[in-house]
């Protein structure tokens, strides 16, 4: 959490390059490895870590957002 909220510190890249590299979804649930350390969490447990409300996120995920378009999607993200 302290790379998310530490803004003098940032990100390692290479680390969220590994994290990327080795992420897979099933079922909501993302898996990872980083730095030989396996990461494991849901919408749920994500919203925990955070600190933000999660209630609803997986029927927005799995919503046909095509309607809205290009720009509007753009625009939301």
């Amino acid at each position: 959490m302290e790379l998310f909220t530490n803004t003098q510190l940032g990100c390692s890249i290479l680390e969220l390059a590994e994290f990327c590299a080795n992420c897979s979804v099933t079922k909501g649930v993302v898996t990872s490895e980083v730095g030989g350390k396996k990461i494991r969490f849901d919408a749920p447990k994500l919203g925990e870590i955070l600190g933000v409300p999660s209630t609803g996120f997986d029927v927005y995920v799995h919503e046909d957002k095509t309607v809205l378009g290009q720009a509007r999607l753009l625009e939301l993200s």
